[in-house]
């Protein structure tokens, strides 16, 4: 196992030239972001699944996660775990709970607010704070926020851009409020109660982590019965247990709840379905749009 996806636009950049040659660089499984998992796919760099190995996988996969547009049968990814991006903050530090994203542009807060690298989580927040829905926003619409996030980078007001290194911002007391990932918030907080996660007024973006076999993977086979195997509600509930994100598997929720009702209970690892429903998923986006948009956010951030 190697920690090596930062953010998805930087793990492409290293695999890209490999991949497009039919070589998996030694990996059997990749696990990227919804979007990127599209993007392997249409470029024909992962391989089709064969799910009468995955019965588990069949039988077990929640019913929200089942049909993603860029993959409605899931024939090329598997949920790993799933997310929210809100906002994180400490607490000891910040005047008051964060209720809008329009608080990340306090200037009381100058040079201690920090935003994500992955552009769709970033830009979507913003986008949905300023009245769009990011499920169906123009490109205009998209563009706008990047504007205004741009305003605040060039200020000043904005100290950078993260991928999960934040979580050592927070802890430090360099960052006080941040565009950030929930399951990292479950973590933080158990370490320091002073660091708490938001779902912002307009809405939290819910994203998915995918395992994909790549091209060229030299156990393609071995791959997905690893993904079937951690399909089994006892092995996924030690995965939940650790790691803090939505559990994508049915009938986790009732052995981590025997164990501690405290995870068991927690709307950021198992949302009900009001939650999941209020939560908004960023649309596709056409390739054209995504190049205007990745230039202008890269821009931004100084890539």
């Amino acid at each position: 196992y190697v920690e090596e996806v930062n953010d998805n636009v930087e793990f492409f950049g290293k695999v890209r030239q490999q991949y497009d040659q039919g070589q998996s660089g030694g990996r059997d499984i990749h696990v990227v972001t919804d979007w990127m998992a599209a993007r392997m796919q249409r470029l024909g760099y992962v391989q089709k699944l064969d799910k009468s190995e995955m019965p588990n996988v069949e039988q077990n996969m929640i019913e929200r996660l089942k049909s993603p547009p860029f993959d409605p049968n899931r024939d090329f990814s598997v949920p790993w775990q799933s997310g929210f991006t809100g906002l994180i903050y400490r607490k000891d530090l910040v005047k008051r709970e964060p209720k809008s994203v329009d608080d990340l542009f306090d200037p009381e807060y100058k040079g201690k607010v920090t935003m994500l690298t992955e552009m769709r989580d970033t830009v979507a927040l913003v986008a949905a704070s300023m009245g769009a829905n990011p499920e169906e926003a123009t490109l205009d619409e998209f563009m706008a926020a990047i504007e205004k996030i741009g305003e605040a980078t060039d200020s000043g007001q904005i100290r950078g851009f993260t991928g999960n290194e934040y979580t050592k911002d927070l802890t430090k007391g360099d960052s006080w409020l941040i565009v950030g990932w929930s399951g990292d918030a479950v973590q933080l907080e158990a370490e320091n109660p002073n660091i708490k996660f938001v779902a912002p007024e307009t809405g939290v973006h819910l994203w998915t982590d995918n395992m994909q076999v790549p091209v060229g993977a030299p156990n393609a086979f071995t791959a997905q019965k690893f993904m079937d195997f951690v399909y089994q509600p006892e092995v996924q509930a030690d995965i939940a247990e650790w790691v803090n994100y939505i559990c994508p598997v049915n009938g986790v929720k009732e052995i981590l709840t025997e164990r501690d009702p405290a995870l068991g209970n927690n709307q950021l690892i198992f949302p009900d379905e009001q939650t999941l429903n209020d939560a908004f998923i960023i649309r596709d986006l056409k390739p054209d749009e995504e190049r205007e948009m990745d230039e202008a956010f890269q821009q931004v951030i100084g890539a």
